[in-house]
């Protein structure tokens, strides 16, 4: 071989390798970073819909169980509703044939972190003994929690059938 074809062919592998490092390599990461790219988009286009229908999921049981939720908003309300509170319990008091004399709604007294809140509720009640056992029946198939604390009674007059009752309790409410 001759040595002015020995430095054509190194020349030339020179050049190839010059062409090569300069525009085929960069082409070549561009490829791959795009297919990195296109794999990572594609992991997250399946985490999305795995999250989509997640949501589904929980929007069909949240449809299946809107009777349950509705039930307990009534026994439980998102809000205080002082005014609901004592329209009940004031139609309790006259269906079962009792008298409401006085009614006191108190401050919320569990400011832990609970998901409810608790209001207390003093109630002056007075008639017959047979009325407000009805009442207290009556109260608790009533839909509206409320947990009766204490009872107290005494007689209104000497020998007079009618009874004055004291009751305190507590109703809730969702936070």
């Amino acid at each position: 071989m001759s040595l002015p074809r020995t430095y054509i062919g190194a020349f030339l592998i020179a050049i190839a390798g010059i062409i090569f490092w300069t525009f085929l390599l960069p082409t070549y990461d561009n490829v791959m970073d795009q297919r990195n790219a296109l794999t990572e988009r594609a992991t997250l286009l399946n985490d999305r819909q795995a999250i989509i229908n997640k949501i589904n999921d929980m929007a069909k049981e949240y449809a299946t169980r809107a009777t349950d939720i509705t039930r307990f908003t009534s026994i439980i309300p998102a809000k205080k509703s002082a005014p609901e509170l004592v329209s009940s319990i004031q139609a309790l008091a006259t269906q079962n044939g009792l008298q409401l004399t006085t009614i006191t709604l108190s401050g919320n007294s569990n400011p832990e972190a609970n998901t409810y809140q608790r209001q207390p509720v003093d109630l002056g009640l007075s008639g017959s003994y047979l009325a407000f056992k009805s009442f207290l029946m009556a109260l608790e198939r009533n839909i509206r929690l409320i947990d009766i604390v204490s009872i107290d009674a005494s007689p209104t007059a000497e020998n007079s059938p009618i009874i004055g009752f004291q009751i305190k309790g507590n109703a809730y409410y969702i936070k």
